[in-house]
């Protein structure tokens, strides 16, 4: 995913920090995997004491995770399936195009590319297209969770904070997700797609704020965990206190997978 400022964009009493090293150790993003990085951006920064609130939610009342690349080390293999379900379809699905459309639901990013590729797609076409994606994905088993993040969770839980999930993907592949690694019961609320009236995905406010109303708390009141600028700017139209990168947590990882596929078809 393209890369944020480097120190904090606040907007609107909103602040994107990098999160604090939860062992003080620097973080080692992997390259390659077609997120753009600057050079101190690789890196977790000192944190002055009003950012290390970010890990240790003093002033905070919820926390609201990203699921796709926060929870679950996902984003690998969902571009490397829907690069499959694009090329089956004469589209090419490039991987600066998926991380710049990151936190965006699936069909509106095939809808995107074939538009902006001449390619005619109607909607039975972009449904194909979806449940291809989805097929492709369980081909490669089970994703690992992102155990730093999850870290954070668990610390959250036992200090009684309220935990929602604010993810654009499907109810059915969230919840999969979650379920296969035991995190899906530390979640208070779980928000998809599915859930939102407008079918809008992020970086529309819908998701964060359905999240925030569900659990009960005002907007002001909660900080977003994110990987993605899209899912970033989310959370801040929705009126969250901070919003945490967490691929400058300590441990973040994010796994490549082959573009064709465990298996050709």
């Amino acid at each position: 995913m393209c890369g944020v400022a480097s120190d904090c964009l606040r907007t609107h009493h909103t602040s994107i920090v990098h999160a604090p090293s939860l062992d003080a150790a620097r973080a080692t993003p992997s390259d390659g995997d077609g997120r753009s990085r600057t050079t101190t951006e690789k890196y977790a920064r000192a944190m002055t004491p009003a950012d290390a609130r970010a890990g240790t939610f003093d002033d905070v009342d919820a926390l609201v995770f990203d699921c796709d690349g926060t929870l679950i080390d996902t984003m690998g293999m969902f571009y490397a399936a829907d690069a499959r379900a694009c090329a089956e379809r004469g589209v090419v699905l490039d991987q600066k195009t998926f991380y710049d459309l990151a936190g965006t639901p699936v069909r509106e990013i095939f809808h995107r590319v074939c538009r902006a590729q001449g390619v005619a797609m109607d909607d039975d076409g972009l449904d194909a297209m979806t449940d291809a994606c989805e097929r492709y994905v369980e081909d490669f088993g089970t994703p690992d969770a992102i155990e730093c993040v999850c870290d954070i969770v668990r610390r959250a839980r036992a200090r009684g904070k309220k935990l929602a999930v604010a993810s654009s993907g499907t109810r059915s592949s969230v919840t999969r997700h979650l379920a296969r690694r035991g995190l899906l019961d530390a979640f208070d609320v779980v928000v998809t797609v599915d859930d939102v009236a407008s079918g809008r995905g992020k970086p529309a406010p819908d998701l964060y704020a359905l999240a925030a109303a569900r659990l009960g708390v005002d907007p002001g009141r909660c900080v977003a965990y994110e990987d993605a600028v899209l899912g970033m700017e989310s959370a801040r139209r929705a009126g969250y206190a901070r919003v945490v990168d967490v691929r400058e947590l300590s441990g973040y990882h994010a796994k490549a997978y082959p573009c064709a596929g465990p298996s050709e078809p």
